[in-house]
């Protein structure tokens, strides 16, 4: 299940309809929707074949498979913006808006218009400077498949036209007034911003002044943040004249990355698998067998539980799907506050960050220097020290409430239970060994991921057909569209900071800090940005733009890259603006606002723990080191 099927209606909310379910669409839209959808999962199917066959000759006979680079780089741009066409159609991009709900029904509606307004705007912006890069390319084509470049273009132009469209059909669907009030207000903004680029206004604070109202305005009206990052770097290029118009289209094409970027939808895929399979159910199952009757011992369930299912997926919100939904029954009967089970979860999911196979760590190796592989280990015993911190708070406020625990399952029950889950179990370990052991690349063992969840939900299991088939390859692209639309965003955004010199900036405010308070420095500054933007992007935006500074100062690479993967889980679960605990309340079922207390404890103990790492490099350094692997 994805993201934006967990939230709650009244906080985080698809953009397209603001509150409502996203309104119906027409046969002609609907056809161009699953036209594209017919593309992407194609592709992703196809992607999936050419990595495993790949992994496997060149496991076998020494032998790859020739283009898987090109290849790559073609499915992303597709499935970023195809994919991301048609997400945002169905409401999937997510936006924070908790300001807006604030708002009459008229003022939420112009609010609405407002973002579809400038969803047009925006990638308007990008479609229309693909144009001439699609005519520049024409004639060019890859260097292995002799794939014609205009089939990287062409994505880019067709998934903005969707955008378009499905931002204008919504339009047309609410009241004229609203709807022209609304455009005359972006249009007008865009006129002005077009009469004074180039102006000497441009190359002083007034601009950043500018950009940074413009950033706060759009986040609080309900843009989706990937929209909110390519408007402020799309503008910055206007405005500057630092680049022509046809480098935004350069730039966005650049952001969806290229094959390593590929272990994000393989890995969305399989959890997707494993969840429509029954997965997380075997494993919560066994593990009440064998902690349920602790104190607190549903809390403590939860906590592994989600320690082992993010060892499956990469996806935070499926793997506190996999495991709450299993359990929201049994903390009601027992007696658990929902607010409670909803913090603990995601409090849970925060700390799993740096479990692999997390986005979160992927999208780090993927924009900077530092190992995949290296980070993958370096993550495991950060996370369970957090993990066991989480369990003593759950077991000392079940002392002091009236939280019933488990019966005691018999030897015989907690067997059966471990026979159901063995194989599930196996996943992160086939996963983990085949990076240790040199069988492949991250992206390589992904597909061997979605391999081993079809046959355990296809062969074994019988709980996913041809039909459940197509829809969770759907799902996985249109998660996989909302993502990688974002990192476009967070491209164009990233560039304009380097254009402009923040990285300079910011490295010699850091360098200033030393060694001993860098990686405090650090926490402070990615749960901030992570509770503001709750977004994978504080990631790809922070971990280029520090890494040089912790190399300079000499703190270890690979500390410094979970100590910042597990502040950015933090930071995504602070109310009032976090995506994990908006997931996790619609899970349990609770309103956020029940949880401001009991989340409160969970978070300073996350912290607790996170200080404890960066502190002690060794909790980092260990496993990596034990097999031989460096930053």
């Amino acid at each position: 299940m994805t993201a934006p099927n967990l939230v709650p209606d009244n906080r985080l909310e698809p953009t397209a309809a603001f509150g409502n379910a996203p309104v119906a669409t027409a046969a002609w839209l609907r056809a161009a929707d699953t036209a594209g959808i017919v593309v992407i999962n194609l592709g992703l199917a196809i992607e999936v074949c050419l990595v495993f066959a790949n992994t496997v000759a060149r496991a076998l006979h020494n032998e790859i498979v020739p283009g898987l680079e090109e290849t790559a780089r073609l499915f992303l741009i597709y499935v970023g913006f195809i994919g991301g066409g048609v997400a945002y159609g169905r409401g999937q991009f997510m936006a924070v808006t908790a300001l807006v709900q604030q708002l009459s029904p008229r003022w939420r509606l112009t609010a609405a218009s407002v973002v579809d307004w400038s969803v047009i705007a925006i990638t308007a912006a990008i479609g229309g400077t693909a144009i001439p890069l699609q005519l520049l390319n024409a004639t060019e084509r890859t260097t292995l498949l002799g794939i014609p470049y205009l089939w990287m273009t062409l994505p880019m132009i067709v998934g903005s036209a969707l955008f378009v469209l499905h931002a204008g059909y919504s339009l047309w669907q609410r009241p004229r007034n609203t709807m022209l009030g609304a455009g005359a207000l972006v249009l007008g903004t865009i006129a002005v911003l077009l009469w004074a680029q180039g102006g000497d206004w441009a190359d002083g604070p007034m601009l950043w002044l500018v950009l940074a109202g413009g950033f706060v305005a759009l986040m609080a009206i309900g843009l989706p943040v990937g929209f909110v990052l390519a408007a402020t770097g799309i503008v910055y290029i206007v405005e500057t004249q630092a680049a022509p118009p046809i480098a935004i289209a350069m730039t966005a094409e650049r952001g969806t990355g290229g094959f390593i970027f590929l272990a994000l939808p393989f890995f969305i895929l399989a959890g997707f698998i494993m969840d429509k399979g029954g997965i997380g159910g075997r494993i919560v199952a066994l593990l009440i067998s064998l902690f349920g009757h602790l104190r607190g011992g549903l809390l403590q369930v939860a906590i592994v539980g989600m320690y082992v299912a993010s060892g499956i997926s990469g996806s935070k919100a499926a793997d506190m799907a996999a495991v709450g939904i299993p359990m929201t029954e049994s903390f009601r009967r027992q007696g658990y506050p929902a607010a409670e089970a909803a913090s603990v979860l995601a409090a849970s999911a925060a700390m799993g960050e740096s479990i692999p196979p997390s986005i979160a760590i992927l999208a780090l190796g993927s924009v900077t220097s530092l190992s995949t592989g290296a980070l993958f280990l370096a993550g495991l015993l950060p996370a369970a020290t957090i993990a066991a911190l989480l369990m003593l708070l759950a077991y000392l406020r079940a002392r002091h409430s009236d939280w019933r625990p488990s019966p005691r399952a018999s030897v015989h029950a907690q067997l059966a239970a471990g026979r159901r889950a063995i194989l599930p179990l196996l996943m992160p370990v086939v996963l983990i060994g085949g990076i240790v052991d040199g069988l492949g690349t991250p992206t390589e063992i992904s597909s061997f991921a979605v391999a081993y969840g079809l046959v355990l939900a296809i062969a074994l299991y019988r709980q996913v057909g041809p039909r459940s088939m197509w829809t969770l390859l759907t799902e996985a692209n249109l998660l996989g569209g909302m993502i990688f639309f974002t990192f476009v965003g967070a491209t164009l955004f990233s560039w304009a900071l380097a254009l402009e010199g923040v990285p300079g900036a910011v490295a010699a405010t850091l360098s200033a800090v030393g060694p001993r308070l860098f990686l405090p420095a650090v926490i402070v500054i990615t749960i901030g940005v992570g509770a503001v933007l709750e977004s994978i992007v504080t990631v790809i935006i922070l971990g280029p733009l520090l890494l040089p500074v912790a190399l300079h100062l000499g703190v270890d690479p690979l500390q410094f890259g979970i100590v910042l993967i597990e502040a950015f889980g933090i930071g995504s679960i602070v109310p009032p603006v976090g995506l994990g605990l908006y997931i996790a309340c619609a899970i349990v079922r609770t309103e956020m606002h029940n949880t401001f207390r009991p989340i409160a404890g969970y978070l300073a103990v996350l912290c607790v723990g996170l200080l404890l790492v960066a502190t002690v490099p060794w909790i980092t350094d260990v496993l990596p080191r034990a097999f031989h692997f460096s930053g």
